[in-house]
């Protein structure tokens, strides 16, 4: 098949993996894809800074970005529309942005189905953002709501986002949850690396729980120090080893003083992806002690293909993936007591931890990875259109 895949980011971060691994996954599978966007394939590495978009974000007042963000339809629907009459493609993958609903109009125009990737309600999360300040919210909720409603198919990340639009007036047959995924190569069962464990202060002896990502306050870092510092008052070896960088770093760092428990706790700072694996592999316990209700935390999945026993909050997006007691452990949503006792479990318990991450490991080949997605997304289109020909509806 042909695919055409327009996306309106700069790529930075998870979002970058996102569509690199969908575009490779697609491609892999045999079809031929051409990217289209502002930056087209040539996303910048993760954790490197905006460029261009960035800049003019940072520079004009919130109304007139986002009258620029509305004006940016304009320009997805001539070049969606000038890609479908050049490339032909048999349909249009659309990562959803908002204010954007040039790829669904083009679609329609052209009669080509558009599937929309929806990872966030933006207009909400714009709305609520302490760093955001959303001047068109009624006319950003509206036009997602018809974007998503108007798409082919609207694959979301996770449950909870499916509620949500569905509670906007979102079709229920519209929604297909599709969660994140790895890449099982990338991402595969290793030794713990002796010589970065001594760089790191950490004791061969010692249970080595784990957390990889941006440190931000909505991730529950709190909850993590705090389970990890009652654990150890209790006599408990273990060490809480932090892999990132970012804003809630500071408060961390405080946390750990106040609380005593410096020479069991170490913060790497960032850390290029491409070395993350390596140091997940030190973990024994991996954790991600909260997220945004509508998220499907990528690094709970690379922990999972890792091999490494999880233990994540009982909440919906974690549970889309999670299985509790046969590929991971959750705990009561907000409550550092609960997450202290099922990390109190694995750490008492190796046998259980082998376990765990064999499962969470098996999980990802089954299930859990970038190429069954692309083959989700394929299968939605064929069980379609199978029968009618190619770029036509």
């Amino acid at each position: 098949m042909r695919i055409l895949y327009h996306h309106r980011t700069l790529g930075d971060g998870a979002e970058g993996i996102h569509i690199r691994e969908m575009v490779k996954a697609f491609r892999e599978l045999g079809h031929e894809v051409k990217v289209i966007g502002p930056v087209g394939e040539a996303l910048p590495e993760p954790s490197r800074k905006p460029t261009v978009l960035g800049r003019i974000k940072q520079r004009f007042p919130h109304y007139l970005f986002e009258l620029l963000e509305i004006a940016y339809t304009g320009y997805c629907f001539v070049a969606t529309a000038w890609a479908i009459r050049s490339f032909r493609p048999d349909f249009v993958y659309d990562r959803y942005m908002i204010f954007n609903a040039g790829a669904i109009l083009a679609g329609m125009l052209s009669r080509v189905p558009v599937y929309l990737e929806v990872n966030a309600p933006l207009a909400e999360e714009r709305r609520i953002e302490p760093d955001e300040q959303l001047s068109y919210h009624k006319i950003a909720s509206r036009m997602e709501r018809w974007i998503c409603s108007k798409a082919t198919r609207t694959f979301v990340v996770s449950t909870p986002l499916k509620q949500h639009l569905e509670s906007k007036g979102v079709p229920r047959d519209q929604c297909i949850l599709l969660p994140n995924g790895v890449d099982p190569h990338r991402f595969s069962p290793r030794s713990k690396n002796l010589g970065l464990l001594e760089v790191l202060g950490i004791q061969e002896s010692q249970v080595v729980i784990g957390f990889a990502g941006i440190l931000r306050g909505w991730h529950g870092l709190d909850l993590l120090v705090e389970s990890v510092a009652q654990m150890i008052r209790k006599g408990l070896n273990v060490f809480l080893l932090i892999v990132g960088d970012g804003p809630y770093r500071e408060r961390v760092e405080v946390s750990v003083d106040e609380l005593g428990i410096k020479g069991s706790v170490a913060v790497t700072g960032r850390v290029p992806y491409e070395e993350v694996a390596d140091y997940v592999s030190l973990f024994d316990i991996a954790v991600s002690p909260r997220a945004t209700f509508y998220a499907s935390p990528m690094k709970v999945i690379e922990y999972m293909a890792l091999g490494k026993p999880v233990v994540v909050p009982n909440t919906l997006n974690f549970l889309d993936f999670v299985d509790d007691g046969l590929n991971g452990l959750t705990f009561e949503n907000g409550s550092s007591r609960d997450l202290e006792r099922a990390l109190t479990r694995l750490c008492e318990a190796p046998a259980t931890r082998r376990e765990l991450g064999v499962r969470a490991r098996e999980k990802v080949e089954r299930r859990l990875n970038w190429r069954w997605n692309a083959e989700e997304v394929c299968r939605q289109f064929a069980t379609q259109f199978e029968s009618r020909s190619p770029g036509i509806l």
